[in-house]
């Protein structure tokens, strides 16, 4: 196994620049993923560590070697992508045995010890029975675990797996995440995962890297991006629900400070905030303006008054779930949104007292666009 470094790397295909000066280090050991929408440059920083495309500029090492120059077969990494490629004239045996059999091996292997190797991983991801078998007699859950197992059946130095479960149903999703898990603890490999999808980030990772246009918006534990994010738009990706993101201005009376949200309501900060919200505010149009951030799950509702801090608001919609209700408020630009643990029964445009849990308040930049209902 070994440590990955990027270092200030840049990648464009004309004037679109797909990585922008990126930066960052996955650790020997590290299940490392980089989560992003699409057009992030995901797919191509991975490629970029892989040899299958050069930076425009920076640095790329494998271990202590600087690996810019080498061919993607002297590097000595294994990848896996979200297309299945495999080989329809092969068994599922030859497709998984395929990295073993390679002319720049090192280690030859007799045939006992490849059956050996081979039946182990296709075991271990549950498709030991269908070795047999040729990639289109197969579903498509069954086609993707065979391609996680040929790109992890031998022992690089880095595993890259780009999207490797994409295509599974939520179920299997479950069950591959939790396979993925198990092999990188019992194996202690590096793994590098790109993936769209910030469950199988929190899930799967040791620290995750976000990726927007190119640029890292964060780098951090799955706690520390979920508890704390760095911007509107990562506290926007993560979250079963999107975090609550509402346009406010920072205004004085009395000696206190409110962000009061145009003509709906508006909030005491206690004094202990203030001097977060101060960093961030922007002058605009002569007001102070800032980003309110604020996971529904903290935001609570009664037909009663909660605080002095409360505010009431007219209910748009409910929507239930299994053990809960999600409740939602129509602002000028955007939708609040909050979740509780009970069963509520309001209607339409009823008026109830919504309150925000204040120690989970965040304050940011604009910089995503929440006007989109």
């Amino acid at each position: 196994m070994a440590e990955v470094k990027v270092e200030n790397v840049t990648k464009s295909y004309g004037r679109l620049v797909a990585v922008n000066n990126v930066s960052f280090s996955c650790k020997d050991g590290e299940f490392f993923s980089i989560l992003g929408p699409s057009g992030a440059g995901k797919t191509t920083t991975l490629e970029l560590i892989a040899g299958i495309k050069k930076p425009d500029s920076g640095k790329v090492y494998i271990g202590p070697q600087l690996v810019n120059d080498l061919p993607p077969q002297q590097r000595d990494v294994a990848m896996a992508f979200e297309k299945y490629s495999l080989y329809p004239h092969f068994s599922v045996y030859e497709n998984i045995a395929f990295p073993l059999r390679a002319p720049t091996r090192k280690e030859k292997l007799s045939p006992k010890e490849e059956r050996k190797k081979v039946e182990e991983m296709a075991n271990f991801l549950g498709i030991g029975e269908l070795l047999e078998r040729r990639p289109q007699h197969l579903s498509g859950g069954q086609r993707q675990r065979v391609s996680l197992a040929r790109a992890m059946v031998r022992r690089p130095k880095v595993y890259l797996l780009d999207e490797p479960i994409a295509h599974l149903d939520a179920k299997l999703k479950v069950s591959a995440r939790t396979t993925l898990k198990r092999l990188a603890d019992k194996l202690g490999i590096t793994i590098i995962y790109v993936t769209h999808d910030y469950k199988e980030a929190l899930a799967l990772s040791d620290r995750i890297l976000i990726l927007r246009e190119g640029i890292i918006e964060q780098v951090g534990t799955p706690e520390e991006v979920y508890l704390y994010p760095s911007s509107d738009f990562v506290g926007r990706i993560i979250g079963d629900l999107p975090m609550n993101l509402i346009d406010s201005e920072v205004i004085k009376k009395d000696g206190k400070t409110f962000l009061k949200v145009e003509e709906e309501f508006s909030i005491q900060i206690p004094q202990d905030l203030v001097g977060l919200a101060e960093k961030v505010a922007r002058e605009e149009d002569g007001r102070r303006r800032i980003r309110i951030g604020i996971r529904p799950v903290y935001v609570k509702v009664s037909k009663e008054k909660l605080s002095n801090a409360s505010f009431e608001l007219p209910v748009y919609a409910v929507e239930y779930k299994a053990d809960s209700s999600v409740v939602s408020f129509e602002l000028k630009d955007t939708f609040l949104i909050a979740r509780t643990e009970e069963r509520v029964n309001w209607r339409m445009s009823e008026k109830v007292w919504l309150d925000f849990e204040q120690k989970h308040l965040h304050f940011f930049k604009k910089t995503v666009d929440v006007s989109k209902k």
